[in-house]
């Protein structure tokens, strides 16, 4: 929306400036409180507008710190843009006590006669038909997006289940010659293996081995150390020993 201030000022409200008509290259610009207020001084042209209402639709409204300092500060930047631009009369006049007010004296102007060029009606109906095609680009990049999140969360699932099924665990599988035999084997392999941790009893049955209370056996089964026979796994036997003193365990293997 475009005002002719005494014919001669053309106040453009979208680009918030103030310039002489004809010449819109030399317009000055003004901030968006000193926009709001010069607005609202015209839709109360010639009648009294109170600082209350002034600060509410100026400032308070728009979530900004009113008060009589930067009513001041707009009001002498309004009146000397304007007398730069060559009215000498008192545009903006005080009123004590209540505000300000449009001098009555002043001729305003709706100017709404833009004149539209053929190309620019071409331009905006190339954007009318580019905005359903940036929509859809932002929704393809979106859904790409989304696909590439899922399949990270889906590898990193994968992961994890790996992870926690190739790292090892220990537990007491019994006895023998009161020594207690603890089984150190992966998780995934803790289960569904009652055949051979009764192997592996016997195995220690066949060759006794004498512990003091703070020894034990463990055992280690692996099927990453390769072996000669196809299908057979590898067993380690330790002799492990509490070390308080040191807060560790010590193992060593056993010799027949």
């Amino acid at each position: 929306m475009k005002y002719r201030i005494n014919g001669q000022i053309l106040f453009d409200t979208d680009s918030g400036s103030l310039g002489l008509a004809g010449f819109p290259e030399e317009s000055l610009a003004i901030s968006n409180p000193s926009k709001r207020l010069l607005l609202l001084l015209i839709a109360h042209h010639g009648e009294q507008v109170s600082r209350e209402l002034i600060f509410r639709k100026v400032w308070d409204d728009y979530g900004m710190v009113s008060s009589n300092n930067n009513l001041n500060q707009c009001v002498s930047k309004l009146r000397r843009v304007l007398k730069t631009l060559g009215i000498d009369d008192e545009v903006i006049i005080t009123v004590p006590k209540v505000g300000f007010m449009l001098a009555n004296n002043i001729t305003l102007e709706a100017d709404e006669t833009v004149i539209t060029p053929p190309q620019s009606v071409a331009v905006e109906q190339d954007e009318v038909r580019a905005v359903p095609r940036r929509a859809a680009g932002r929704r393809l990049r979106c859904g790409v997006a989304l696909g590439v999140l899922l399949l990270l969360v889906i590898c990193v699932g994968i992961w994890l289940i790996y992870r926690n099924s190739a790292v090892r665990q220990e537990r007491l599988i019994g006895e023998v010659n009161n020594c207690k035999v603890f089984l150190s084997a992966p998780r995934a392999a803790m289960h569904g293996n009652t055949q051979q941790v009764n192997d592996m009893l016997a195995y220690i049955n066949a060759h006794p081995q004498q512990c003091r209370n703070d020894e034990y056996l463990l055992l280690l089964s692996s099927n990453q150390v390769g072996t000669y026979i196809k299908g057979v796994s590898r067993l380690f036997i330790l002799k492990c020993r509490v070390a308080r003193e040191y807060r560790v365990e010590v193992c060593h293997s056993q010799k027949e």
